[in-house]
């Protein structure tokens, strides 16, 4: 398959992005340190495997990924605890009331 009208057709992921046309140019930051990386662990995943952990929910792969980015940038983004269920005023909520807010 290829690519037609700037729409991804392919069934390859990886190729599909890398060839349509609307992806073009579009590249990754030139550095790990960067605002996209910290703001997406320290704020996104920490609060999401706290609030997991509150409502009796496992997130291994969050917290793989939160590990191993605490590893490669050499700081521990579960300490920092950026955005907690705490921090937001939520914490003392039960899993039912957070499904209705």
């Amino acid at each position: 398959m290829g690519m037609r009208q700037g729409y991804m057709l392919e069934a390859n992921y990886g190729s599909g992005y890398r060839e349509a046309p609307g992806f073009l140019g579009i590249g990754a930051q030139p550095q790990l340190d960067h605002r996209y990386l910290n703001e997406d662990v320290g704020y996104g995943l920490v609060f999401m495997s706290k609030l997991g952990q509150k409502v009796g929910v496992e997130t291994p792969g969050m917290d793989a990924v939160i590990d191993v980015a605490s590893i490669v940038m050499s700081r521990d983004y579960k300490a920092e605890a950026l955005r907690t269920p705490e921090s937001l005023g939520i914490a003392d909520r039960s899993a039912e009331e957070l499904a209705n807010l």
